[in-house]
């Protein structure tokens, strides 16, 4: 038979319960000022709204064109701060596309028998992988020369700040098309500036250098090549001719026509 628990072990076990309610709360400390900030940053409309204001907003089916649309200005602004960092990711995408690619291609082509397109493919993920490796320090340096750039002209050139859009107005038509359009137009022209490993890989110098130094042997040899083909030619010419002079003559003749 098992015994029953004493008395005390049950006064002991109450008492551990209720020193452990005391010594962890089940509120954190910093819970009503956490509240408080997000309560602040919804009443400027810049965070989404609580859970439960979301399901009363979804049951209500608020209309797109009750939210007031963001002025031309606003646009153009919100797609300038989408445009300039993707100025920046365009030139890094495509210069360490371009040199990868090259080097690939000369060291690694020969050896691995893969193709131009090949090596190329491989310069892409390289690039890409650094685009999304680097893609906050680019943003930052973006920023950080912002600044810089507006205290040494002392305010004449500055990036006009970010309209305060609200969390409905970030979601219309409008503003997402501008955004993208933005982020279009910096990656093109990133990209195009981008090109200028082009200036200094060394497969024209090296063709034009080539030519130049088997130049004069290139052009007799080729010369010597043509008057060649064109006596051979010429002789040939000669003995068709002759040919067909001969049958002419023997058509005059007539000398198939006679019997033997």
């Amino acid at each position: 038979m098992i015994p029953a628990p004493r008395t005390s072990t049950a006064r002991i076990l109450r008492r551990l319960m209720s020193s452990s309610k005391d010594k962890w709360p089940s509120d954190h400390p910093h819970k009503q000022r956490l509240q408080y900030q997000q309560d602040v940053i919804r009443r400027d409309k810049l965070l989404p709204p609580p859970p439960s204001k979301m399901a009363t907003m979804v049951k209500t089916k608020i209309s797109p064109d009750s939210v007031p649309e963001p002025t031309k200005q606003q646009l153009r602004i919100a797609a300038l701060h989408q445009a300039i960092p993707f100025v920046g990711f365009g030139i890094m995408d495509n210069s360490i596309l371009l040199l990868s690619g090259e080097a690939i291609d000369m060291y690694l082509g020969v050896k691995l028998g893969i193709s131009t397109m090949c090596a190329a493919a491989l310069g892409n993920i390289i690039s890409d992988l650094a685009g999304v490796a680097l893609g906050t320090v680019i943003e930052d340096a973006v920023n950080k020369w912002s600044k810089k750039i507006e205290q040494i002209t002392n305010g004449r050139i500055r990036l006009p700040p970010m309209p305060k859009l609200t969390y409905e107005q970030r979601n219309l038509r409008s503003v997402r098309f501008s955004t993208q359009m933005g982020c279009a137009v910096g990656l093109t022209i990133g990209c195009i500036i981008g090109m200028f490993p082009l200036l200094f890989f060394p497969d024209a110098n090296h063709n034009s250098d080539n030519n130049d130094g088997c130049g004069e042997g290139n052009i007799s040899s080729s010369l010597h090549d043509i008057q060649s083909e064109n006596e051979r030619l010429k002789a040939e010419v000669a003995l068709l001719r002759g040919k067909f002079n001969t049958l002419a003559k023997e058509k005059q003749d007539a000398i198939w026509d006679k019997g033997y």
